[in-house]
């Protein structure tokens, strides 16, 4: 036996003893995800509407949706301590690096007239819009 199939009987072994099942969902019907299925479908919606009909190069487009994902990953699921003083939330980014996730403040851009923005500036305001709406219909 392979260590990988040893690793998975072990697996196995932890799920029936504790009356785990797993429940796939068939790729040719993603609409009974339905939780997940929502939060992609209005991350799109908001997208959408952020870009519009603005052109975006490659790196561009990759760097605002890192940027969304990040937005994405911080919201919060509940608290982590009952204590009302305390105000941390566990958030998908504690399952992916084991902590919230932080970014460093930038300065906003809202104000601004789009024809005096930098390509960068663009890309700011861009995500500044889609965290305003998105907090604003999801939160």
């Amino acid at each position: 036996m392979f260590r990988s199939e040893q690793k998975v009987t072990r697996i196995d072994q932890f799920f029936q003893s504790n009356e785990m099942e797993w429940h796939f969902i068939s790729p040719d019907a993603p609409e009974f995800g339905d939780l997940w299925e929502a939060a992609v479908k209005s991350t799109k919606s908001h997208l959408k509407r952020v870009i519009g009909a603005t052109t975006l190069t490659f790196e561009e487009t990759a760097t605002l949706l890192c940027q969304i994902e990040a937005i994405l990953n911080s919201r919060p699921w509940f608290a982590i301590s009952t204590d009302a003083t305390e105000s941390e939330v566990l958030t998908p980014g504690h399952f992916l690096i084991g902590r919230p996730l932080t970014a460093i403040p930038e300065p906003a851009y809202v104000g601004e007239k789009i024809g005096r923005l930098k390509r960068w500036q663009h890309i700011q305001l861009m995500r500044e819009h889609f965290w305003r709406t998105w907090s604003r219909d999801y939160l």
